[in-house]
């Protein structure tokens, strides 16, 4: 069983050492690094022409783009399976070595499998808000799941790319992460269809990461800076697509309908400034949203 590690980075070269030394301190070795480097303009490229994994280099196409390309990379390359992470990412030393034996316990079903999600705790010992993973309810859902439920590696309803071990057999058959999406939403969605398709997204709590981000707590157009703002403007329109893809049209225009005429007053009465910003941008997003039709890239098959 062939594993390659996937690491996107971009401009934050102190974090990225740490997340490379914590893969190469791991327990269970991965069989290959590869990590993808999104046009950082730092010291990221000449450090990582240093050291032992491959590199790939290519304009900034955003954290998406990055994933989309890695995982294609890993898969071209081979793997069996795609441990994919962001630069951020620190892993405990066993956090693959878990994974792995989660994997190996749940054999000969793990064909049965989409991906394995880690246990993400922030910088100070907490779960981490953005990325909790939430156990999954939906029979309709759960219907098209051919492995046996356990309480230890429950079903869970989406995986993110801060320590996703990911099946190649899941990549060849449903694609690769949409690039369009640019930043956010990317892996939620992309992890609903490896389920959609019918292969199980597993919680696997004794594998562990640190995510180091600046904050801890789910972004909020209420509670966030304008600094976030540019973010907002690709990550309200890619849950509006997500919405539509996975939950259906309802489910989409009730969204869109409360953003357009409801969201706008709850952020005057929730926000203390930059409430107009905020709601050009709530507007804006859900008017992109309607034609928003992204394609979904496929891997020539091995």
């Amino acid at each position: 069983m062939k594993i390659i590690a996937v690491i996107v980075t971009y401009n934050r070269l102190d974090l990225l050492k740490k997340c490379i030394n914590a893969v190469h301190a791991q327990s269970q070795l991965p069989d290959e690094i590869i990590v993808i480097n999104n046009g950082s303009t730092d010291k990221t490229e000449e450090w990582l022409l240093s050291q032992p994994l491959i590199l790939y280099s290519q304009k900034n196409i955003g954290g998406a783009g990055g994933f989309a390309y890695g995982i294609n990379m890993a898969y071209k390359h081979g793997a069996d399976w795609i441990w994919v992470m962001d630069d951020d990412t620190i892993p405990e030393k066993d956090a693959l070595k878990e994974l792995v034996y989660a994997l190996n316990e749940v054999n000969p079903d793990r064909e049965k499998v989409g991906f394995l999600s880690s246990r993400v705790l922030w910088k100070d010992g907490n779960e981490h808000e953005i990325n909790k993973t939430y156990k999954l309810y939906d029979q309709k859902k759960l219907s098209k799941l051919t492995l046996k439920q356990s309480d230890k590696y429950p079903f869970i309803q989406f995986g993110t790319f801060v320590s996703m071990l990911l099946s190649a057999k899941a990549v060849a058959e449903v694609g690769l992460p949409i690039k369009d999406f640019f930043i956010w939403s990317d892996d939620v969605e992309f992890s609903k269809r490896i389920i959609h398709y019918g292969l199980a997204g597993l919680a696997v709590d004794k594998s562990v990461v640190v995510h180091e981000t600046p904050i801890n707590h789910i972004s909020s157009v209420f509670k966030d800076t304008p600094a976030q703002l540019w973010k907002y403007n690709y990550g309200l329109r890619n849950e509006l697509y997500t919405k539509r893809l996975h939950d259906g049209e309802l489910q989409f225009w009730v969204t869109w309908v409360h953003r357009m005429f409801i969201m706008p007053f709850r952020i005057a009465i929730n926000r203390k400034d930059n409430k107009w910003a905020f709601t050009k941008v709530v507007w804006k997003t859900s008017l992109n949203a309607l034609g928003f039709r992204p394609v979904i890239e496929r891997v020539e098959k091995i």
